[in-house]
């Protein structure tokens, strides 16, 4: 009985009518890369098994928002250096880099978070090629990233979007926890770094999709929103469901193209340039002076203290702090009088007339003067946002320390 039991077995299974797991596995990722991008995706052999892979190539004069993406041409490591903060990117070229985004089971990056869609764009000859690597079951984890370590070897530099702080940092976890050799580049620019930077004072979220909306020209339709990607995917694990988790690729797609807009944005900010708002000439301002291009940060701040508004005024104050570390006394005393007569609510402008006429000019009249104004304004408007030397507690002190040196000096004999 035994015999026949195992004899019909071995019957079905010849015949197709049953099915090993590894069958079944095999034939779910068969079915997995015909019902997703048939034409656009492979597999190809690792030493650690099988990995898929799909990819899209875009002519050069595809436009994406305002630019094309032939614009990648134009940028330069010497221009990105500033925003950047890291004069080591001068010696990159972004149009031979690799651009790189992740899609995560999770945000938290922890061990238990798997890189189960990897981007990579990169420029090839007169086109962008685009590569997706997808994870179609947490077994392939091995083989994808065996692939796609040795395919980010070709490249000496790395672009992202916070992916210092988190696509990076996940697959290296995941490289380690596999055995094997972390992926890192030597030049690594991120561009949510470079856009917290810039459009620190005009943009209230500097995340990829309101920089699209705000500066990019560029609008998602129908797109998946970040938070439920990670159930997409499991939904796929557990169902085999495909149709949401073609967005999720596109998602992809779009994260990367939307990079290369950016970078060509940052790029042309770096050099000066298609400077739109103030608020980009303050924080180039403060990036020069910061780098000691102390002639362009001038140029910068004056052009941005030009106008109207708290960002002006702002401006305003850092150039006079910049000409006060110098003991540039005339150049720092003008902006702050013109910013006292320009906006009553110019707190920190008055605080440092009062420590310029108590401590420079030896003026303690004229100081207590100055404070007394500071401190009839901070008691009256509870909107002013103060802080440090300009707050309540502090203005009372500088003023019966300023009443004390005042009374002493018309005791002391002349």
């Amino acid at each position: 009985m035994k015999r026949d039991l195992k004899t019909r077995l071995g019957e079905l299974r010849r015949t197709g009518e049953i099915k090993t797991g590894r069958e079944l596995a095999n034939s779910f990722l068969n079915h997995t890369r015909d019902r997703l991008f048939p034409c656009e995706s492979r597999e190809e052999e690792t030493p650690f098994g099988l990995c898929y892979i799909r990819e899209v190539s875009f002519p050069l004069d595809h436009r994406h928002g305002a630019e094309k993406l032939g614009c990648l041409l134009n940028c330069s490591g010497s221009r990105l250096a500033l925003p950047a903060r890291d004069n080591k990117l001068s010696a990159f070229t972004p149009a031979q880099s690799l651009f790189f985004d992740v899609e995560t089971t999770g945000l938290s990056g922890g061990t238990g978070t798997l890189a189960f869609l990897i981007g990579m764009g990169w420029l090839d000859n007169e086109h962008f090629l685009l590569r997706q690597y997808f994870l179609r079951r947490p077994a392939e984890e091995r083989s994808v990233l065996s692939h796609f370590s040795s395919a980010a070897e070709n490249f000496s530099a790395m672009i992202s979007f916070n992916g210092k702080l988190f696509d990076l940092p996940l697959i290296q976890t995941r490289q380690m926890l596999a055995g094997m050799k972390q992926t890192v580049p030597p030049l690594h620019l991120d561009l949510l770094q470079c856009s917290r930077v810039l459009w620190k004072n005009r943009l209230a979220s500097r995340s990829l999709r309101s920089i699209e909306e705000n500066l990019l020209g560029i609008r998602r339709y129908d797109d998946i929103p970040g938070a439920e990607i990670p159930a997409v995917y499991f939904d796929y694990l557990r169902r085999g469901k495909t149709d949401r988790l073609k967005k999720v690729f596109q998602h992809n797609v779009l994260d990367i193209l939307s990079m290369v807009t950016l970078l060509e944005k940052i790029s042309c900010l770096g050099a000066g340039k298609n400077i739109e708002h103030p608020a980009e000439a303050l924080a180039l301002g403060r990036l020069c002076l910061e780098t000691e291009r102390t002639e362009s940060g001038v140029v910068f701040l004056n052009k941005a203290a030009s106008g109207e508004g708290s960002i002006a005024s702002e401006a305003a104050l850092e150039l006079a702090l910049f000409y006060k570390r110098r003991q540039h006394w005339p150049e720092a005393v003008t902006i702050w009088e013109n910013l006292v007569l320009k906006t009553y609510k110019a707190v920190s402008a008055l605080v440092e007339l009062a420590k310029y006429y108590e401590h420079q000019v030896k003026n303690f009249e004229k100081a207590l003067e100055v404070t007394e104004r500071a401190l009839i304004l901070v008691s009256g408007d509870s909107s002013l946002s103060v802080s440090g030397d300009t707050n309540i507690d502090a203005l009372e002190h500088r003023q019966k320390r300023l009443q004390k040196r005042i009374a002493r000096k018309k005791l002391s004999p002349r």
